[in-house]
């Protein structure tokens, strides 16, 4: 399905300007600025660039703070569109319901999410477009190509002789918080939550001595086992388990009641306990022949010790899928929950 919506440039002009970059066998940054700039006199004359050559189209301050320097990473809605208007991304839940019912679920997540603006980490027009905003502002921007980068200069013309781009973009973001360090924000968002659900006195534990406090706990109440029935090393059990974010949606579970319940049942999957293979080491710990298991969740097994054993664990991003996230259902920088159940031998 053909993920357009409305087009803020004029479809026209935006043919003639994309037209022009087609005719380019290898695009530069000058002849991206030409295009843009004799664009924008056409369409928008009233419009000037910044010092960066970015074009803010619509603004609407904020109340909150404002925006702060040295903290890199932001918290941010955000749309982005190809210079003809198509979506490209959106953290928005109505825009996904309207661009593809078919590819639209519940259990994905939408909303805010962190954005690292960094140097080497995040594009240089993203952190220019959020300079002079406050929390609760709103703006729309042109990105030019040169400023879609990582890496950072200091003039217009090192921007311009590093491109090799003609694809301009356009963002809508909406600027709702920020923090200079994201650990530390996770460690609190995780403490928040367990304090919450589990209480204050529930403390965070350890599964190797460099781990740093606050980034995993673990949670199971084993007072009614004994000692002498500990599973082996090297036991192989079967686990039922289902995975949330701390919004408490689930996103993903071997239980068929769970995946009908929680709206993520695939008629084409076979929910049934999966089988592990434990280990002295918490890291060769394998689940249906793999080991390839995020760390947190892995973690969470070694700390099982009987048949029968139910736990929680909760963990920060570091442990799971840190800053890539995973799909449409895992934003980036986002703790995660894992309910799990050592099946005892039928």
């Amino acid at each position: 399905m053909n993920k357009i919506l409305r087009i803020l440039i004029p479809a026209a002009a935006a043919a003639v300007l994309s037209g022009c970059a087609q005719q380019v066998t290898e695009s530069t940054g000058a002849q991206a600025k030409e295009y843009l700039d004799l664009f924008m006199s056409t369409e928008y004359p009233t419009i000037q660039p910044d010092q960066w050559g970015m074009y803010i189209l619509s603004d609407t301050p904020g109340t909150g703070a404002d925006r702060d320097k040295d903290a890199s990473f932001a918290y941010l809605r955000c749309t982005i569109r190809s210079f003809g208007g198509e979506i490209l991304s959106s953290t928005e839940e109505d825009i996904e319901k309207q661009l593809d019912q078919d590819s639209y679920k519940s259990y994905n997540y939408y909303g805010p999410r962190y954005f690292n603006t960094a140097e080497g980490k995040g594009y240089a027009g993203l952190q220019y477009l959020l300079e002079g905003m406050k929390v609760g502002g709103k703006r729309t921007a042109i990105m030019p190509a040169w400023l879609a980068t990582t890496s950072r200069f200091g003039t217009m013309k090192e921007y311009l002789d590093a491109c090799t781009s003609s694809t301009h973009l356009i963002y809508e973001i909406t600027f709702e918080g920020q923090c200079q360090d994201i650990s530390v924000q996770e460690i609190t968002e995780l403490r928040e939550y367990v304090t919450a659900h589990y209480g204050a006195s529930q403390e965070s534990t350890t599964y190797k001595t460099d781990q740093a406090g606050g980034t995993f706990y673990f949670v199971s109440d084993t007072t009614s086992f004994k000692e002498e029935d500990k599973r082996a090393d090297d036991a192989t059990l079967d686990l039922i388990y289902t995975g949330r974010r701390l919004d408490g949606q689930a996103f993903d579970t071997n239980s068929q009641e769970v995946a009908l319940k929680e709206g993520l049942y695939v008629k084409e999957r076979t929910y049934e306990a999966s089988s592990v293979k434990f280990s002295k080491e918490y890291s060769s710990i394998s689940m249906g022949g793999t080991s390839s298991l995020i760390e947190g969740f892995k973690a969470g097994l070694y700390k099982m010790h009987w048949a029968g054993q139910k736990a929680t664990v909760l963990f920060v991003s570091d442990l799971g899928y840190a800053a890539t996230g995973s799909g449409s259902v895992i934003p980036p920088y986002c703790p995660l929950i894992f309910e799990l159940e050592l099946k005892k031998d039928e």
